[in-house]
């Protein structure tokens, strides 16, 4: 029978539930482990990582560089025939949109979550956006001060970049904010497409920096150096040398005796006492499918922002912890803007990591409608063979009318202009947060428990629409500079697929306003709290995850120390 319970399994007493293993997850198991709480993880996935709380031996992965098994299969992705989402723009569009039932932003269901998948790039915020609700006024939007500002988050930035490992160089980013520490891994070698792409941002005055990456460039805490397979974003690391939060903090948690972890366990219930002020119990469904119950003395929401809004709404039609009505609002996605240029020399953009350099010129200034908010760029190559592969059996399926031109086919693998002579640039631009963006349950789709699934409200805000629009000639004048024959902006999709996911239970100084205080502690529910993304009270223009740890990290200090958490630092 396969392993679903890790780590301690005489325990039977927890000081905290934490329910979801991944960025949010994984950290507060650490700390509070670490502090010689017990602590119960509930996660809905299964581990693919054997060994994963053995001291004797690093985790061995079930993943390999294949993909047909992860891209195509989805070996850890969600089923999302069994357990889709519903999306709709607005309530005009009806209850949903059914042809975009589905797929809808999900993340993966493993233990780890999507920190497994991700590629890992880990810069941090600026301080300004922490600041947005005071500088900027934009009508129609919910723009709030964070209740924490960096001044206070930057040691617990530091703490995170040691424990996961991130490479990088400190003041490469002329745009960074102030740093207590270097970088704990120097960065490693830039890919020949990224020089490439440097030349043309050279040309016209933007500076190109290593991006911060929570990868191995030099062997680092027991695991190995990465070797540049280049199977980084969406490919689990099959040698560990990607620092998710799985391999370094919840294994670190597993290991101190005082954590215990339950696989393919869906939470379907929070239970409270009477008065709705205390959660008493969480209702789950184990591996076998079999209705089970756990206790603690707190729990921790940590199971991604549209999930967290979905177990609150499952506990209580109402909401549960929604007096101030926020529940599930303020949803934000990162709008990207992804330009293509093709070369004519080969750029090889599929070696080594998927993402090893980019720049922060394009994040703007607020309210300068010469530099407006947009978000850092990431430089990447092209895709992998398969995903070549497909794209050109849909194009030539298209223009010759169904049918199939073997060499034209050939033709086109051995020039190869959508992998080996492409690069990418991707804008993660700041996402305006809407009160009307919004998580709730839809009335009639449920999954394979048959529980109501999280319907998705969302339409774009003409803030980021803007910006896009505003980036786009200068992404292509970049691309040209360096040398592209050709250039475009790829289409959006219908639903955002950027898979960085915010808001839903913002964090703030009023019960009446948000949902959890700057501790990340429901203002209703005393031994309530989350320690994800949930938690943004705005997007920024940086990809989430490491201002996700370091939340979960100060989350879990507090919860050790209220009166000082930077005192939990080790």
């Amino acid at each position: 029978m396969r392993k679903t319970v890790y780590g301690n399994t005489s325990l039977t007493h927890f000081d905290a539930c934490v329910i979801g293993s991944g960025a949010g997850g994984g950290p507060m198991a650490y700390v509070l482990a670490a502090n010689g709480l017990k602590v119960l993880v509930l996660e809905a996935g299964p581990c693919h990582l054997d060994f994963i709380d053995d001291p004797a031996q690093q985790p061995i992965a079930r993943f390999s560089n294949d993909e047909l098994k992860t891209d195509r299969r989805k070996f850890i992705e969600t089923n999302d025939t069994l357990e889709p989402r519903t999306w709709r723009t607005s309530p005009g569009d009806g209850d949903r949109i059914d042809a975009l039932t589905g797929n809808v932003q999900a993340l993966p269901k493993t233990v780890g979550g999507g920190c497994l998948h991700a590629d890992l790039k880990m810069p941090r915020f600026d301080p300004v956006d922490f600041q947005l609700g005071t500088t900027l006024t934009v009508p129609n939007a919910s723009f709030a001060d964070w209740p924490i500002q960096y001044t206070e988050l930057e040691p617990f930035y530091a703490w995170g970049e040691r424990l996961l490992g991130v490479q990088g160089r400190r003041g490469a980013n002329p745009f960074e904010g102030p740093r207590s520490t270097d970088y704990p891994i120097p960065p490693g070698t830039a890919s020949y497409g990224s020089t490439v792409v440097g030349r043309g941002l050279a040309q016209l005055g933007y500076t190109m920096f290593p991006y911060p990456t929570a990868v191995n460039s030099i062997p680092y805490d027991g695991r190995p150096a990465c070797v540049n397979c280049g199977f980084c974003s969406g490919y689990p690391c099959p040698t560990n040398a990607k620092g998710s939060t799985a391999v370094t903090m919840l294994r670190k948690a597993l290991l101190s005796g005082n954590c215990q972890l339950h696989a393919e366990t869906r939470v379907v219930k929070l239970v409270t006492n009477a008065t709705k002020t205390a959660i008493t119990s969480v209702s789950a469904i184990d591996p076998s499918g079999t209705p089970v119950s756990f206790t603690a003395d707190r729990y921790v929401l940590a199971a991604s922002p549209i999930e967290d809004a979905r177990l609150l709404f499952l506990s209580d039609p109402a909401g549960l912890g929604n007096s101030s009505g926020m529940v599930g609002r303020n949803l934000m996605f990162h709008y990207q803007t992804i330009a293509l240029g093709i070369f004519e020399e080969r750029v090889h953009g599929y070696r080594g990591r998927t993402v090893d350099s980019g720049f922060a010129d394009f994040r703007g200034v607020p309210n300068d409608p010469n530099r407006p908010l947009g978000g850092i760029v990431e430089i990447s190559g092209g895709g992998l063979p398969l995903q070549e592969a497909a794209f050109y059996a849909r194009i030539l399926n298209q223009l010759r009318a169904g049918r199939w031109d073997g060499p034209m086919f050939k033709s086109l693998m051995r020039q190869s202009p959508g992998r080996d002579r492409v690069m990418i640039l991707v804008v993660q631009a700041e996402d305006a947060p809407q009160a009307t963006n919004r998580i709730d349950l839809d009335p009639a789709i449920v999954d394979l428990d048959g529980l109501p699934v999280a319907r998705c409200t969302y339409n774009n805000h003409a803030f980021e629409v803007d910006a896009g629009k505003f980036y786009e000639p200068k992404l292509m004048d970049i691309l040209q500079a360096a040398g592209a024959r050709y250039t475009a902006i790829a289409p959006r999709d219908a639903v955002p697929q950027s898979q960085h996911i915010m808001g839903t239970l913002r964090s703030g100084t009023s019960a009446t306003t948000s949902v959890t205080d700057k501790d990340g502690k429901f203002w209703d529910i005393g031994n309530l709290f989350a320690s994800d993304g949930s938690l943004f009270p705005t997007s920024s223009g940086y990809n989430p995850t490491m201002t996700i740890v370091t939340l979960a990290l100060r989350v879990a200090a507090a919860m050790i120390n209220p009166t000082s958490p930077s005192s939990v630092i080790t």
